[in-house]
């Protein structure tokens, strides 16, 4: 699956898009599973009396099922017209497309088996972002890492924290993201540790080949390994590597000359939790603790401590020590923990922190069922009743994450009722915020989601809490929701675009992402999730963002948002690390209902 030919799907895609001229039909292009909601949206360019729709057999091209579409406010993307075609009475397996107003949509399934690898096609993405060593390049970079800074005693001292992953399409390191998808692999495993769904491919460096343990978890491993160096012992704990005058141009990792005052390519920069602003020069951050870092380090090896207890044992008590310390640090400290920046006033704005306590808490109590534990979950989630991304609809950059807060799930699925319904209702209230705003504003895709940079990474953050509240209490509230937020990620959008490069294979995904790999190897970085559509107010806003190439999905740029398969917008159509990881709850979960339906 490595190497994708950029011509011929370039070629593929513009057929696939834009095929069809003035209407268009947008559907999840991955499938459906049978028992799934099923709802297509037509968008058009002009008014068309008739709101019909019909879907029909692929191979016979007779009618399977009729309907009547939903309108909704076709004005919000730049449209004349637009419908909600929901198409959920259809449950037999096939190939169909539908057909509105003359138009008609991309060939779906309808099968179990549609997201079969799913889970698994992400991680082809994390062994390419991997530091230290490569699988992708099968080569090793950055391997004079690093040098302390900013600290009282040990600024310019050397210390080894190789490996971990690149946080994007830059090889900057941050223990921000790196930790949380750390835990969402993890989870996603803990939630379905099923060796059918999770294969063993790779071995534990990423290169082919099997070892015994699934995938997941020696992806899992290779973060937990860097983790455990970033922490050397309870009173030093690391949060970044490199910084900002990483962005230089595309390269190849193992020829990163970047010099930081040490010699082109000789080191970078390593940053301690210091639990105050935080910057090199003029730039500073704005960080009051260091509860967020700790926190985070907290939860990954506590977790990961309970996973690798039979794989690793010996691992696995180095994580266990060292999870008591790093909680104790967050609670002693209290307050956030940002990403430090030098030339540039960009970094990751996490204000919030409370969620990260209690998920550390919350991920003990799961674990060993200690009231102690709980007691502790319940004092941190009560101080962050929803998430405050989807009450407010808007955030800076990173200024609330993680974008999902499980801590809330491990207690709502409590074996004590009080504690479970106030956690299941918080859950509610967030996906209420996001519904409310989808309904207010007539939203064709049913989509509260704000378009801010990221805007994926809240999509699999809201999708995943949606899933989980949906099993935790039973209330199908928000299963059209849920399906929309899915079906965004995977083509039912404007763009009609998958946001994960080169899934599903035979879909229109983005080839031509903000990238070394497509740049310079005129590949494709398969699986990887880009950051997703943006407001065309920050988009503007940005700097050094020069589109390459014409705007293919020019026609829809006039919404709420934009979007553009371009190398040249870092905004919208840059792969990253965590969102990525982030979607392997989502996908596992997928192929397991899907199993459940054979």
């Amino acid at each position: 699956m490595r190497k994708i030919c950029l011509f011929l799907v370039l070629i593929v895609c513009t057929i696939t898009s834009y095929g069809q001229t003035g209407s268009w039909v947008r559907i999840n292009q991955a499938g459906y599973l049978p028992q799934e909601v099923k709802v297509a949206v037509f968008i058009s360019e002009k008014s068309n009396k008739s709101k019909a729709f019909q879907v029909k057999d692929a191979k016979t091209n007779g009618i399977v099922l009729k309907g009547e579409g939903v309108a909704a406010n076709a004005g919000r993307w730049g449209m004349k017209q637009a419908l909600r075609l929901n198409f959920s009475g259809l449950k037999t397996n096939g190939k169909y497309y539908i057909e509105c107003n003359g138009t008609k949509s991309p060939v779906f399934d309808i099968d179990p088996k549609v997201y079969d690898g799913a889970a698994d096609f992400i991680l082809n993405y994390m062994r390419q972002q991997q530091c230290g060593y490569n699988p992708y390049l099968d080569t090793v970079c950055h391997q004079h890492d690093g040098y302390i800074v900013d600290h009282p005693t040990l600024t310019g001292q050397k210390i080894d924290v190789r490996g971990g992953w690149h946080d994007a399409s830059d090889y900057l390191q941050y223990l921000t993201t790196s930790a949380n998808a750390v835990f969402q692999m993890l989870f996603a495993w803990q939630q379905t540790p099923d060796p059918a769904i999770f294969k063993d491919e790779y071995d534990a460096m990423g290169r082919k080949g099997a070892n015994g343990i699934p995938d997941i978890l020696d992806e899992a491993r290779w973060g937990l390994d860097w983790m455990v160096r970033m922490n050397p012992d309870s009173a030093l704990m690391f949060n970044q590597i490199a910084d900002d005058r990483d962005h230089a141009n595309f390269r190849n990792p193992a020829l990163d000359l970047v010099d930081y005052g040490y010699g082109p390519g000789l080191g970078r920069p390593v940053f301690p939790v210091t639990g105050v602003p935080q910057g090199l020069r003029e730039h500073k951050n704005r960080s009051t603790g260091v509860s967020s870092s700790a926190a985070k380090y907290a939860s990954a090896f506590g977790l990961g401590a309970a996973i690798f207890k039979d794989i690793d044992p010996a691992f696995a008590e180095i994580l266990q020590a060292k999870t008591s310390p790093a909680y104790g640090y967050a609670e002693a400290i209290p307050g956030n923990n940002q990403t430090a920046c030098t030339v540039s006033p960009y970094f990751y704005e996490e204000d919030n922190w409370v969620d990260d306590v209690e998920l550390a808490a919350a991920t003990q109590y799961d674990l060993v069922q200690s009231p102690f534990w709980l007691k502790k979950a319940d004092y941190w989630g009560q101080l962050e009743e929803i998430t405050p991304w989807m009450e407010l609809g808007r955030a800076r950059h990173y200024q609330f994450y993680p974008f999902v807060n499980l801590g809330h799930y491990y207690l709502a699925k409590s074996d004590h009722p009080t504690i479970s319904d106030k956690y299941k209702a918080f859950m509610k209230r967030g996906l209420e915020s996001l519904k409310k705003r989808a309904v207010e504003n007539n939203d064709p895709f049913l989509n509260g989601i704000p378009y801010i940079w990221c805007s994926n990474n809240l999509t699999v953050g809201a999708l995943t809490q949606a899933m989980l509240y949906h099993e935790v209490s039973g209330d199908d509230t928000f299963l059209e929701m849920e399906a929309a937020l899915r079906d965004w990620l995977l083509g039912c959008n404007p763009w009609g675009t998958s946001m994960i490069c080169g899934y599903p294979v035979h879909g229109d995904f983005p080839s031509r992402p903000h990238s070394y790999i497509s740049e310079m190897l005129h590949e494709v970085p398969i699986g990887g999730l880009i950051d997703g559509p943006i407001y065309k107010h920050i988009y503007e806003s940005l700097l050094g963002i020069h589109l390459q190439y014409e705007d293919g999905y020019a026609p829809f740029q006039f919404g709420a948002a934009v979007y553009h398969d371009d190398p040249g917008d870092y905004s919208s159509n840059e792969p990253t690390m965590d969102g990525t990881a982030s979607l392997s709850y989502f996908l596992s979960t997928m192929q397991k209902r899907g199993k459940l339906q054979r």
